[in-house]
């Protein structure tokens, strides 16, 4: 004689399924990879062994570091959520310097003289998006692409 399954032990049975899948889902990272003009390159899934890890151990961005003549500039944190430092170091001290940050359109949001090593950069008022940090010494000129999430 075969045995039949109730509705409630249906329930339960795709209950138990519907679980079981969701878990196994939360278990996974989407990873990426970009080259040094910020384009992705790769996707990638990566299975994870402790899902509350991800949320526990998350690496601080790398500093955006790029020479520009005799200076070295290092940007961070990029991605953002509020503030930016900009540290040149380096090169003549008589040179003006000058950070102007840009929106995706073009608008020119801010404009300042460096006048120390470190200077911040409040960003906390604009939308996420990505935008232009253009640092100009002396003729020199560079431009960095910047994410606010």
């Amino acid at each position: 004689m075969k045995q039949r399954y109730t509705t409630k032990q249906k329930f339960y049975l795709l209950f138990s399924f519907l679980i079981f899948s969701s878990i196994t889902v939360q278990a996974q990272k989407v990873g990426y990879d970009y080259d040094l003009a910020g384009n992705r390159i790769t996707r990638k899934v990566v299975a994870l062994d402790n899902p509350n890890y991800a949320k526990q151990h998350v690496d601080p961005p790398a500093p955006v570091e790029e020479l520009l003549g005799e200076r070295k500039i290092t940007v961070y944190p990029n991605p953002t959520r509020g503030s930016l430092a900009v540290e040149i170091t380096g090169g003549d001290s008589k040179d003006q310097m000058i950070l102007s940050v840009f929106s995706s359109q073009g608008v020119q949001l801010q404009n300042k003289r460096v006048t120390a090593i470190t200077t911040p950069v409040n960003m906390s008022a604009y939308p996420s998006g990505w935008y232009i940090l253009r640092i100009q010494v002396g003729d020199k000129m560079t431009e960095l692409k910047i994410i606010k999430q």
